[in-house]
C-alpha cells in the first residue's frame, strides 16, 4: 500500500511537469520561505518609519548619515533609477556622497544636503570642467641682457575647497611663451570666466612650465584677477597633477565603487573610471569600450562585472591603467539594470533566460531547472524586476501587467519561492543589517519586520500505480489551527481544519492523481497520507 510523507519541503519549479517534481517539491509556494526545510510563513512589512516627499513614483532610496544608527534619518529618494556611492575620500567628516541618474553626475555633503527637505536638499556638479581660455602672460620689468633667459609657458586651473575637500579641475589652455630674464617678473591676467550651472569655484592655481613639466607658482583666491610672478625656480611647487583629468561626462551612469578608491560608471559602450581617490576627475584615457551597450555594473570581489545588451565582461586591475577587460563566453544578456545583486562572491541579474549568476567558481542561469524562456518572460517580465539581497537571499519585485509581486531565490538552499508584496525601492543598511522599502504609497518600511502573513504550499502530483484512495492524514506544526486541503484527480475532495498533530480520518475517495495543499501562517515540519493509521504511524 502507498504512503505519502513529506518531512522537507522545497519550493516551485513550473518547468517540471507536476507529476515529475521530487517529493518535496511544490507547484505553490507562495508567502512560505522553505529555506529550512519546514514550510515557515514570510512576515509582512514592519510598521511604516516615515511617508517620504518627491512627487511621482519613487524609484530609490538611500539612507544618508550612514555614521548614525536610525530607522527614520536622512532618507535620499529620486523618482529615478539613481545609483548612489559614498566617498572613499580619507579624512572625510562630512560624508561626501555622489550620485548619477538625476540628470548630471553630482556630489553632496552633510553641509548642503540636510539643509531643507526632499533630501538631498541640494547638490554640486560631480567634476569642474576646465577653464576654456588661456590666461595672458606680461613680462614686466627691466631688461638686463646680460642675465639668463628663460621660456615659460603658464597655465592655470580652478578649485573649490568644501567640506574638507579639494576638486581641482584640468588645466586651462597653455598661454603664449614669454622670455623672462631673473629680474622681471610675468603678470598672468585675463582668467576664464567663472561657470554657472551649480559650480562652486573658491581658488584658481597658477602653473608654469619648467623643464617640460608644469610646476605649482601660486595658489590664488577666485576674486583675484590677476597674479604677478616673481617665484624662484627652485622655489615651485608639485608637478600639476590634473594634466589628464576630466570631469565626468553629462550622461555618467551606473555609478560603483572599487577597491583602491575607484569609481566606475558607463556611458554607452564605453566604461568609465575615475582617477583613484579622486571622485571628481575621470581622464579619458582610462576609458575602456565593450562590444555592447552596457545596461549596469556590478562587484565581485575586486572584479568589475560588466552587464550589457550581450555577453557579460569581467574587468579586474588595482589601477585604472592597468584595468584587463575579458569577455565571457556565455550570451546572456542584461534585461534589467535595477535587478543587478552584488554578493560577496558573485554577481545576480535578470537574463531573458533566467537569473544569471556571474562568479569566480563559474558562471550560469542559476534558474534554469525551474523555469523554461517562455515560463519565465510570462511570470515575471524580467525587464520590469528590481532586486536586493538581505540574508544571503536575492529579493525581487516585479510588475508583469497583470499582478504586481515578487520572489525570493535563496542562494544557499537554491529554492524558489514566490511572495504577494510589491515595493518600489529598495536599500540595504548593512549596519542595522534590515531592508528598507517603500511602497506606492510612500511609506518605508522594514522587510520581514511584521507579521506572520497567510502562505500556500501544495505539493507535486503523486500519482500512483492505480485508483486507490487514501484513509488517514497527519501534519505536524509548531502550533494550531492549520488548513489542509486534498485533491483527487485535480479535484478537490476534502478540506480539513487541523487542530492537532493527531492523525485525522479522511472521506472515501479513490483517484490516481493525489495532491495535497496547506494553508496559514504556521510553520508545519511533516504532512502524511496513509491508507491506515497504523502505516501512518509508521510514515
Amino acid at each position: 500500500m502507498a504512503v505519502v510523507a513529506i518531512k522537507s519541503f522545497g519550493g516551485i519549479a513550473p518547468k517540471i511537469p507536476p507529476r515529475y517534481l521530487k517529493d518535496n517539491q511544490a507547484q505553490t509556494a507562495l508567502n512560505c520561505p522553505v529555506f529550512a526545510g519546514s514550510i515557515q510563513p514570510i512576515l509582512d512589512m514592519g510598521t511604516s518609519h516615515l511617508t517620504l516627499e518627491k512627487a511621482g513614483t519613487i524609484k530609490t532610496i538611500y539612507r544618508y548619515g550612514q555614521d548614525n544608527i536610525s530607522d527614520t534619518q536622512h532618507w535620499f529618494h529620486w523618482p529615478a533609477e539613481v545609483d548612489v556611492c559614498r566617498s572613499q575620500i580619507a579624512g572625510d567628516t562630512s560624508e561626501w556622497t555622489f550620485f548619477t541618474g538625476d540628470g548630471t553626475p553630482k556630489a553632496t555633503h552633510s553641509g548642503i544636503a540636510l539643509a531643507g527637505t526632499n533630501y538631498p536638499a541640494a547638490s554640486r556638479p560631480l567634476g569642474l570642467p576646465a577653464p576654456t581660455s588661456a590666461a595672458s602672460a606680461v613680462v614686466a620689468g627691466a631688461v638686463d641682457d646680460t642675465e639668463t633667459v628663460e621660456t615659460r609657458v603658464y597655465t592655470y586651473t580652478v578649485v573649490n575647497k568644501e567640506a574638507g575637500r579639494t576638486i581641482e579641475s584640468a588645466p586651462a589652455p597653455a598661454s603664449t611663451s614669454v622670455d623672462v630674464r631673473t629680474t622681471q617678473t610675468v603678470t598672468m591676467g585675463t582668467f576664464a570666466t567663472v561657470p554657472g550651472s551649480g559650480y562652486i569655484l573658491t581658488h584658481r592655481r597658477i602653473y608654469r612650465s619648467t623643464s617640460g613639466v608644469f610646476l605649482l607658482v601660486a595658489e590664488i583666491p577666485i576674486s583675484q584677477s590677476s597674479y604677478s610672478d616673481d617665484v624662484d625656480p627652485d622655489d615651485l611647487a608639485e608637478e600639476i597633477p590634473s594634466l589628464y583629468w576630466a570631469e565626468p561626462p553629462a550622461a555618467l551612469q551606473g555609478l560603483i565603487n572599487l577597491p583602491n578608491g575607484m569609481m566606475a560608471g558607463f556611458v554607452g559602450r564605453d566604461l568609465y573610471f575615475c582617477e583613484p581617490y579622486r571622485p571628481h576627475a575621470w581622464p579619458e584615457n582610462y576609458i575602456q569600450t565593450v562590444d555592447y551597450p552596457i545596461v549596469g555594473l556590478g562587484r565581485m570581489d575586486t572584479t568589475l562585472a560588466v552587464l550589457t545588451t550581450g555577453n557579460p565582461y569581467f574587468v579586474q586591475g588595482s589601477h585604472p591603467t592597468n584595468m584587463a577587460v575579458v569577455k565571457s563566453d556565455l550570451e546572456q544578456a542584461c534585461v534589467s539594470k535595477e535587478s543587478i545583486v552584488s554578493f560577496g562572491g558573485g554577481v545576480i541579474y535578470a537574463a531573458p533566460d533566467g537569473l544569471m549568476l556571474l562568479s569566480p567558481g563559474g558562471s550560469k542561469i542559476i534558474t534554469d531547472q525551474y523555469f523554461s524562456f517562455k515560463q519565465w518572460q510570462a511570470y515575471f517580465k524580467p525587464e520590469t524586476i528590481h532586486s536586493y539581497q538581505q540574508d544571503n537571499q536575492y529579493i525581487a519585485f516585479f510588475d508583469n501587467d497583470t499582478t504586481q509581486g515578487g520572489f525570493i531565490f535563496d542562494i544557499t538552499s537554491r529554492q524558489f519561492i514566490l511572495h504577494d508584496m510589491y515595493a518600489t525601492a529598495g536599500f540595504q543598511d548593512l549596519q542595522r543589517d534590515k531592508l528598507f522599502l517603500t511602497f506606492a504609497d510612500k511609506t518605508v518600511k522594514v522587510w520581514q519586520e511584521g507579521a506572520a502573513k497567510s502562505y500556500i504550499w501544495r505539493s507535486k502530483k503523486f500519482t500512483m500505480p492505480h485508483d486507490m484512495s487514501f484513509a488517514c492524514a497527519q501534519l505536524e506544526a509548531e502550533a494550531y489551527p492549520m488548513t489542509m486541503k486534498f485533491y483527487g484527480d485535480g479535484t478537490l475532495v476534502h478540506t480539513q481544519t487541523v487542530q492537532s498533530r493527531d492523525p485525522f480520518r479522511l472521506p472515501a475517495k479513490r483517484a490516481r492523481d493525489w495532491e495535497v495543499q496547506v494553508e496559514g501562517s504556521i510553520e508545519v515540519f511533516s504532512i502524511a497520507m496513509a491508507h491506515s493509521m497504523s502505516e501512518l504511524a509508521n510514515a
